[in-house]
């Protein structure tokens, strides 16, 4: 008696298109959804906030036992030496920063040396404020030609006036966040929150909704920074 063969029952092609059509869709909405580049733009904005935050209380403790701050040890371009009353702003590869070297005496916006050999170190790093791989962070390698990759430090006037360190943030959720944004002005040493008047410069002039506020501009001139302590 001949034995028969069931056929084996399989997919179609037709049916196959299909089921591909739809992981891609599913694919697409998932991505869209996690959005992968934001949330790396936001745990690069988390690190770079927990160094800010590292840099800040370091000023806080060199102060405690050296009676003053990084930038104090240098002078203005003037030659003047400068003083707690002083307002500044100063970016994160300059000598004043205090994570690059700056030879005695030179101004305190000179680019500094940044490395992690010799005697060549910065302040913050010689008096054991900070470790010496701080340095390797991406935050003190030339700041002026990455600007989202650069720290700041705003001084307002006064010896009781505030000290920030701030950064442009990268994901879109934090630049969007107007309430937390600075505006800095290097030329009049100002730092102001998104929304109050200023009185000189460029930030006298923003308003909470400019464009300004959404574009990052070189070496810490204007807008979309945030600070430590907010």
């Amino acid at each position: 008696m001949p034995v028969k063969y069931k056929a084996n029952s399989g997919f179609t092609l037709v049916e196959l298109l299909i089921v591909i059509a739809l992981i891609a869709i599913l694919s697409v909405a998932v991505l869209a959804t996690i959005n992968p580049i934001e949330q790396t733009n936001k745990a690069n904005d988390s690190t770079t906030q927990n160094d800010a935050a590292e840099v800040m209380n370091a000023y806080e403790r060199y102060y405690t036992s050296q009676n003053q701050y990084p930038w104090m040890e240098f002078t203005e371009a003037a030659g003047s030496e400068l003083t707690v009353d002083d307002a500044l702003i100063v970016s994160s590869d300059r000598a004043g920063f205090g994570i690059c070297y700056g030879a005695p005496g030179a101004s305190y916006g000179q680019a500094g040396v940044c490395n992690t050999t010799g005697t060549d170190l910065g302040l913050l790093i010689e008096k054991d404020e900070l470790k010496t791989a701080f340095v390797n962070k991406r935050e003190f390698q030339d700041p002026g030609d990455n600007n989202e990759g650069g720290l700041w430090m705003a001084k307002t006037a006064g010896s009781g006036g505030g000290i920030y360190v701030c950064y442009i943030p990268r994901a879109k959720a934090n630049r969007s966040m107007t309430e937390k944004l600075y505006c800095l002005d290097s030329a009049n040493s100002e730092i102001i929150r998104a929304g109050d008047v200023g009185t000189a410069g460029t930030c006298a002039a923003l308003e909470v909704n400019s464009d300004v506020w959404s574009t990052p501009t070189l070496n810490g001139t204007t807008g979309m920074f945030r600070c430590v302590p907010e």
